[in-house]
Protein backbone atom coordinates (compact mmCIF):
# COMPACT_ATOMS: atom_id res chain seq x y z
CA UNK A 1 0.00 0.00 0.00
CA UNK A 2 1.51 3.25 -1.35
CA UNK A 3 1.98 5.55 1.98
CA UNK A 4 1.64 9.14 1.01
CA UNK A 5 3.74 11.65 1.22
CA UNK A 6 1.29 13.52 3.78
CA UNK A 7 1.30 10.35 5.59
CA UNK A 8 4.66 9.83 5.85
CA UNK A 9 5.17 13.36 7.40
CA UNK A 10 2.48 13.01 9.88
CA UNK A 11 4.43 9.71 10.80
CA UNK A 12 7.61 11.52 11.08
CA UNK A 13 6.06 13.75 13.31
CA UNK A 14 4.43 11.52 15.54
CA UNK A 15 7.82 9.61 16.17
CA UNK A 16 9.69 12.88 16.26
CA UNK A 17 6.94 13.86 19.12
CA UNK A 18 7.76 10.63 20.93
CA UNK A 19 11.28 10.70 20.69
CA UNK A 20 11.52 14.33 22.84
CA UNK A 21 9.29 12.56 25.65
CA UNK A 22 12.57 10.36 26.33
CA UNK A 23 14.66 11.25 29.04
CA UNK A 24 18.05 11.21 28.52
CA UNK A 25 18.22 11.83 24.35
CA UNK A 26 19.51 15.30 23.27
CA UNK A 27 19.27 15.73 19.37
CA UNK A 28 21.51 18.00 17.67
CA UNK A 29 19.53 18.80 14.83
CA UNK A 30 15.58 18.40 15.03
CA UNK A 31 15.36 18.97 11.32
CA UNK A 32 18.08 16.25 10.73
CA UNK A 33 16.17 13.48 12.96
CA UNK A 34 13.47 14.59 10.79
CA UNK A 35 14.61 13.96 7.57
CA UNK A 36 15.94 11.09 8.17
CA UNK A 37 12.77 9.62 9.37
CA UNK A 38 11.25 10.88 6.61
CA UNK A 39 13.72 9.00 4.10
CA UNK A 40 13.66 5.40 6.23
CA UNK A 41 9.70 5.82 5.99
CA UNK A 42 9.47 6.55 2.20
CA UNK A 43 12.04 3.89 1.50
CA UNK A 44 9.83 1.37 3.68
CA UNK A 45 6.95 2.53 1.50
CA UNK A 46 8.92 1.99 -1.77
CA UNK A 47 9.91 -1.53 -0.49
CA UNK A 48 6.39 -2.40 0.74
CA UNK A 49 5.67 -1.77 -2.92
CA UNK A 50 7.70 -3.58 -4.74
CA UNK A 51 6.85 -6.90 -2.36
CA UNK A 52 3.43 -5.91 -2.85
CA UNK A 53 3.98 -6.03 -7.08
CA UNK A 54 5.87 -9.11 -6.85
CA UNK A 55 3.71 -11.00 -5.08
CA UNK A 56 0.75 -9.82 -7.68
CA UNK A 57 2.79 -10.47 -10.78
CA UNK A 58 3.17 -14.42 -9.08
CA UNK A 59 -0.29 -14.60 -8.31
CA UNK A 60 -1.11 -13.18 -11.72
CA UNK A 61 0.56 -15.95 -13.55
CA UNK A 62 -1.50 -18.99 -12.13
CA UNK A 63 -2.53 -20.61 -14.43
CA UNK A 64 -6.18 -20.77 -12.67
CA UNK A 65 -6.70 -16.89 -12.06
CA UNK A 66 -7.34 -16.18 -8.27
CA UNK A 67 -10.30 -13.95 -7.69
CA UNK A 68 -8.99 -10.49 -5.48
CA UNK A 69 -10.97 -9.85 -2.63
CA UNK A 70 -11.75 -13.58 -2.12
CA UNK A 71 -10.57 -15.30 0.92
CA UNK A 72 -8.66 -18.03 -1.88
CA UNK A 73 -6.89 -15.05 -2.57
CA UNK A 74 -6.31 -13.59 0.95
CA UNK A 75 -4.86 -16.61 1.70
CA UNK A 76 -2.36 -17.27 -1.13
CA UNK A 77 -1.31 -13.52 -1.27
CA UNK A 78 -0.28 -13.41 2.62
CA UNK A 79 1.63 -17.39 2.03
CA UNK A 80 2.95 -15.64 -1.35
CA UNK A 81 3.88 -12.52 0.62
CA UNK A 82 5.70 -14.39 3.35
CA UNK A 83 8.02 -16.62 0.63
CA UNK A 84 8.68 -13.47 -1.19
CA UNK A 85 10.26 -11.88 2.19
CA UNK A 86 11.81 -14.90 3.30
CA UNK A 87 13.68 -15.43 -0.53
CA UNK A 88 14.73 -11.40 -0.20
CA UNK A 89 15.81 -11.60 3.19
CA UNK A 90 16.75 -14.46 4.21
CA UNK A 91 14.47 -14.94 7.23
Amino acid sequence: MRMSRERIHYLADAILKDLNTLDGLRMKSVDDVRMELVRSLSDEAKLEDTIDAEVRRILGSYSRPVPEGSREWDVAYQKTRGEVLRRRFRQ
